[in-house]
């Protein structure tokens, strides 16, 4: 039985923040409908206040592109990571386009960007990451057991859609890369072509 993701539509107080792997990191949700089971972002709940369990719940920050239109005036120019603690194509990017308004503000300003996700929708905005002077978009690969990813990653797109998006952007011009954590291991009694 599968509960109910909880969508809650917030306002933030800021939008870039300091981040330990770039200069900043741009989270316009917090949560993450992918619902991965080893997902490293599951400690955002001390801050959040949310009694759902991880994957359970999106927090939409509808103010996302205001405050980064006025924050990128503001703060030292620096490579930001979009995003730290969610995917941000996931599902919701759909209707609420906040990761594709901040690209579009990032991208107009100069700023260097490193997207990472799981999700092809990421192929809805490569007219922003062709006109983006410096920005690379990751995709994260943790197995080519579909099976395994089904357990481990059961809200998120299967790893051949992810595949043949890298290879979309890569073919465009667009600086790709893979992240492959966590490496997860083969079922016993499987074996792969």
């Amino acid at each position: 039985m599968t509960t109910a993701m909880k969508i809650r539509e917030m306002t933030a107080k800021s939008i870039l923040s300091a981040s330990q792997v770039s200069d900043y990191a741009l989270n316009p949700y917090v949560g993450c409908q992918h619902a991965c089971v080893y997902c490293y972002a599951k400690f955002m709940k001390r801050f959040t206040g949310h009694r759902e369990n991880w994957g359970e719940f999106v927090d939409v920050k509808i103010n996302a592109p205001g405050l980064l239109a006025r924050e990128v005036t503001k703060k030292k120019p620096g490579r930001v990571w979009v995003s730290g603690v969610c995917d941000p194509y996931q599902p919701l990017e759909r209707k609420y386009r906040l990761t594709q308004q901040c690209l579009a503000i990032l991208v107009e300003k100069g700023w260097p960007v490193t997207v990472q996700t799981k999700s092809p929708l990421v192929l809805r905005d490569i007219g922003i990451l062709k006109r983006a002077p410096d920005i690379e978009v990751g995709f994260t690969i943790t197995t080519a057991d579909e099976r395994m990813r089904k357990i481990f990653e059961p809200g998120a797109p299967p790893t051949a859609k992810r595949i043949e998006a890298l290879g979309t952007l890569h073919a465009e011009g667009i600086r790709t890369f893979v992240m492959i954590a966590p490496v997860l291991p083969e079922p016993r009694g499987f074996r792969s072509c």
